[in-house]
């Protein structure tokens, strides 16, 4: 068990990295820190060794805590503790109303507590049944998969060439909140269901915090509110919810990452800066942890970092030098492990890969790719002050979101030419250059504000209309009217992608994605479907037994993501196991084709032990008494 546990521990943790001094402002210190935990910490998982008593989780809230001490008492203790109270704004509230808008939505699997409510929510989506399975092997074994070995039924154990970046964050997650050991399969479903759902929720704050961070935002905060808020409609409400609540918390996770390096890319002055490199460094491991296509997102935006060219910005002391290289070793250590973990993974898989997954507006992502096209063209139309470095890169911040786009066209090709239709990984894709697009389009836009102030920087004066000289100092100061405007503009971008609030009984469906996806789960929450009832009964007291788990109710779920939870849930999946499921697609035509399923399964491994739901068992026993040979 882990030297500290509880949910108390996790906000602990939090609130240490807002007091991390790694940057002045709330959001700049949440967004860093956040980016480092997300990106970095997942590696831990790499490292064999258990860490004794102490746990993965107790380890780095010891580590964050221990540098909280380090800075309060190396010059001082009230210098100290003046550098770990960051600087807070009207702005800096927009992540907080994130996480509380975030919360909201992911609310069921935040807070559910029960297995069986629990099982019911993961059933709903398909991923689910792969990503808690990693996660529990993370949990049982202390590492991730590829360094397991065989399994016991002599294959290999499932998700080898899986990224597994997510899985380990929310299992230190687990750690901290529960203990360092695995729990029952009943507590580790609650464990995932809740972890899995807080991860969603810090990556929006992440993504907000980032760009709540960026100093023209801050310097025009009536015009940012809305902007941001835009920004977290798409995340919460619209297609980001399409990705954290339908079984692809992983994808969500890496599509903040690469957003975050993008706006970091930007903000970046002095790259070598240990609190610039590191959070960077970790949105490149944790993408390519994660969701590996989306590094062409962060390549991308990595040349914007070069802006403007001059050796002063490289500069840096020896041990300056030293720490820099020593974040970059990490990094290539990550990637390196990233890069062996996939290397199995055949081009084929990912071009033509099969799949369910909610489609994104296409007319809204055109709105944000030629709204963004619009607005650079418009930036460019304007002069710009070669020794502003942050305008220079905010002038090409489109170029991550750009070269998105590139591959996807290329991947819409293949699969077009193909098949004649767009598959899984070009949906999935379109979600991302969704969200991703959304941040572009917000830093495209502070581009706009930035030209603006470049040209009327303190001390420059412009004649007006009338023909006298006024001064352009005046950049803040913004009328009572002003304020209304952006508050009513922040409102509306809330609806921006549907309507989100619960008032079907009075005649106002919801629209968006998001209080959709609420009101399912709200319906299965009401009442534990049968099938699962069935499952759990199946699973009970089954850990370590393998068995082809054959549900006789196809009806109300997939017969082989039935099977796939099985193996979640005993810790059995395996490639073996895997294999014998692809023998139950007949069932999908209803339980008439059990004799069919048997035989086929019976034939391919006459020594498997088939599992089926009580009210069959007789009819499995006269199948298995009268097959051919």
């Amino acid at each position: 068990m882990g030297v500290l546990t509880g949910g108390w521990c996790i906000v602990l943790l939090l609130g240490c990295l807002v007091a991390m001094p790694t940057a002045r402002t709330f959001s700049a210190r949440l967004a860093l820190s956040l980016a480092v935990l997300f990106g970095l910490v997942p590696l831990l998982w790499w490292i064999p060794s258990g860490f004794g008593a102490l746990g993965r989780g107790t380890l780095v809230l010891a580590a964050a805590g221990g540098v909280l001490v380090f800075t309060a008492f190396k010059d001082g203790v009230r210098t100290g503790v003046r550098r770990l109270v960051p600087r807070f704004t009207w702005l800096d509230g927009m992540p907080l109303a994130a996480a509380v808008f975030s919360a909201w939505v992911h609310s069921s699997l935040l807070s559910v507590r029960a297995y069986d409510k629990a099982l019911s929510l993961l059933t709903m989506n398909w991923d689910n049944a792969s990503h808690f399975d990693i996660f529990h092997m993370q949990r049982l074994y202390g590492r991730v998969v590829p360094l397991l070995g065989a399994a016991p039924d002599g294959s290999n154990w499932s998700f080898t060439d899986y990224p597994q970046g997510f899985h380990g964050i929310v299992a230190i997650f687990a750690e901290l909140r529960f203990a360092k050991s695995a729990g029952t399969p009943a507590d580790e479903v609650v464990n995932y269901a809740n972890g899995s759902a807080l991860v969603s929720v810090l990556v929006a704050v992440m993504v907000l915090s980032a760009l709540a961070a960026l100093p023209a935002f801050r310097r025009q905060q009536v015009v940012a509110f809305p902007v941001l808020m835009l920004v977290a409609a798409g995340w919460i409400f619209g297609p980001g919810s399409s990705a954290s609540l339908h079984g692809f918390p992983n994808f969500f996770l890496a599509v903040g990452l690469a957003s975050v390096a993008i706006v970091l890319a930007v903000t970046t002055d002095r790259p070598l800066r240990p609190s610039s490199l590191a959070p960077f460094v970790a949105c490149v491991v944790g993408v390519a942890h994660n969701w590996a296509l989306l590094e062409v997102l962060v390549l991308g935006a990595s040349g914007m970092m070069l802006l403007p060219w001059g050796r002063l910005r490289w500069r840096a002391t020896m041990t300056g030098y030293l720490l820099a290289a020593g974040i970059v070793l990490v990094g290539v250590v990550g990637l390196i492990l990233a890069v062996s973990q996939l290397a199995g993974v055949s081009t084929d898989a990912v071009l033509y890969g099969v799949g369910g997954v909610p489609i994104p507006d296409l007319g809204q992502l055109a709105v944000i790719v030629l709204g963004t096209s619009a607005l650079a063209a418009l930036v460019f139309a304007r002069p710009a002050r070669p020794s502003n470095g942050t305008l220079q890169r905010l002038r090409w911040s489109f170029l991550g979101l750009a070269a998105a786009l590139a591959l996807a066209c290329v991947m819409a090709s293949a699969q077009l030419a193909k098949g004649g239709t767009l598959t899984y990984y070009s949906h999935k894709l379109g979600i991302a250059l969704f969200l991703a697009g959304l941040v572009t389009l917000a830093l495209v836009l502070a581009a706009l504000l930035e030209t603006r102030r470049s040209r009327f920087l303190p001390g420059t004066r412009e004649a007006g209309a009338n023909g006298r000289v006024r001064s352009s100092r005046r950049t803040g100061g913004f009328a009572p009217g002003h304020i209304v405007a952006s508050a009513l503009a922040a409102v509306a971008a809330t609806q921006a992608f549907g309507f989100t609030f619960p008032l079907a009984a009075h005649g106002l469906p919801p629209s968006s994605p998001s209080a959709v996806a609420m009101a399912k789960e709200s319906k299965v929450l009401a009442s534990v479907p049968p099938s699962v009832s069935l499952l759990m009964a199946a699973t009970k007291g089954r850990e370590g037994q393998p068995a082809v788990y054959v549900t006789t109710r196809p009806a109300d779920i997939d017969a082989i993501l039935a099977k796939q939870w099985y193996d979640g849930l005993t810790s059995t999946y395996t490639e073996k196991g895997w294999k014998l499921s692809l023998n139950m697609f007949e069932l999908s035509g209803g339980v008439d084709k059990l004799r069919l399923v048997v035989n086929k399964i019976k034939k391919a491994d006459p020594s498997a032990l088939i599992i089926v739901d009580p009210d069959n068992q007789a009819a499995l026993n006269h199948i298995l008494a009268t097959l051919d040979n």
